[in-house]
């Protein structure tokens, strides 16, 4: 049976001298291969409209995500201390609260802590990587443009234990220690929105399935009314790398085959046989998601037409817009995995066509009557 466990967290970040070796060496490559990337595929068709900046970035990612992942989190360090960077490079408060009950988990507020509208935000990195600076970035941008709106809504990230110091449940239940935070501090459901990318959208979808079919190992998760809204960006649904898209973009996508196949691998053997619906949302039975609306009024996902986990995002879309009447699909023309990042991420002068639909998707959420 599954239950959180308590991971031991000494040894992250943590590298040997042949580690530390290894990343250099790792890293000497990287201009030769992105200047490569941008002479051979700046005229490719996935590439319309991109900037040479853009393109260039793409590549860097692309290498820098291949990387073995205890170096990647040496490079990255934690959720909290990248936060922390974050606002003060940003001149913005730093604001953490901690979720207690045995957790490391924390949310962290983006800009100030507001709790009439909240935008809980579940982040992506495989649950291997903290989250990214160009997606706190964008979600910051997102926060301003409903200022603008009149909306003032709070953001928080949730910091949660990654792997392999944390296997499934523990996510899922500090996810749920989130959620239970932010009610207890007086946020309606209908005043409460989750966004999650790629690993993010994966656990918005393990809090889905917890709601629907409590696990016996943590607490379940009791809702007054439904939450306003639930955006899945990219989301992970099926840790396989089977799909034909996985090859068809591997070369395309930041995230190649390699790479996505070994840290499915990786995480997927944390989900005992038993719970596999929780682990590949797009396997689950056809009836899984039954009474989802229940638990969120309105669903958006949105995948990109180049990236590698677009066929299983296409197809977890179709099953569950039968399960979920207010459930819309976007895809993205050309897009890569969560792109509308990686435009934050090279300070792009135009933003792709996702950036606006978020906006207002966002603002007609907190809208609503």
């Amino acid at each position: 049976m599954a239950s959180p466990s308590t991971p031991d967290k000494s040894l992250y970040g943590k590298l040997s001298v042949l580690q530390t070796i290894g990343l250099v060496l790792n890293l000497l490559p990287l201009p030769a291969i992105v200047l490569w990337k941008v002479l051979t595929t700046s005229h490719s068709p996935h590439n319309k409209g991109r900037s040479l900046k853009r393109i260039a970035g793409d590549a860097a990612v692309r290498h820098v995500s291949s990387l073995p992942v205890p170096e990647l989190q040496a490079a990255f360090g934690t959720d909290l201390k990248m936060y922390a960077a974050w606002a003060k490079a940003n001149k913005l408060p730093i604001t953490v609260d901690e979720l207690g009950e045995g957790s490391d988990a924390r949310l962290l507020w983006l800009g100030p802590k507001r709790t009439e509208k909240v935008v809980l935000f579940l982040h992506g990195g495989a649950f291997l990587l903290p989250a990214s600076k160009p997606a706190i970035s964008f979600w910051r941008y997102v926060q301003v443009e409903l200022e603008k709106k009149d909306l003032e809504v709070g953001f928080a990230l949730l910091e949660y234990t990654l792997a392999p110091y944390a296997t499934f449940p523990t996510q899922l239940d500090q996810a749920r220690l989130a959620l239970d935070f932010l009610f207890k501090a007086g946020v309606q459901p209908s005043s409460l929105q989750l966004v999650g990318d790629s690993a993010g959208g994966h656990l918005i979808l393990q809090l889905l399935s917890h709601t629907l079919h409590p696990l016996p190992s943590i607490p379940a998760i009791t809702l007054q009314s439904p939450i306003a809204g639930a955006y899945l960006i990219s989301p992970w649904t099926s840790l396989s790398a089977t799909s034909n898209s996985h090859k068809e973009n591997d070369g395309k996508d930041f995230l190649s085959l390699p790479t996505i196949k070994a840290w499915g691998a990786e995480i997927l053997k944390g989900f005992p046989p038993e719970h596999a619906a929780f682990a590949e949302a797009v396997r689950a039975p056809a009836d899984w998601f039954v009474g989802s609306e229940s638990v969120f009024q309105r669903v958006l996902i949105s995948a990109g037409g180049a990236e590698v986990l677009r066929d299983d995002i296409v197809e977890f879309a179709e099953t569950f817009k039968k399960q979920h009447k207010e459930t819309e699909f976007v895809l993205q023309e050309n897009g890569l995995h969560e792109d509308m990042f990686l435009d934050f991420m090279f300070n792009e002068k135009k933003v792709g066509t996702l950036t606006p639909l978020t906006v207002a998707w966002l603002a007609a959420g907190f809208s609503a009557k």
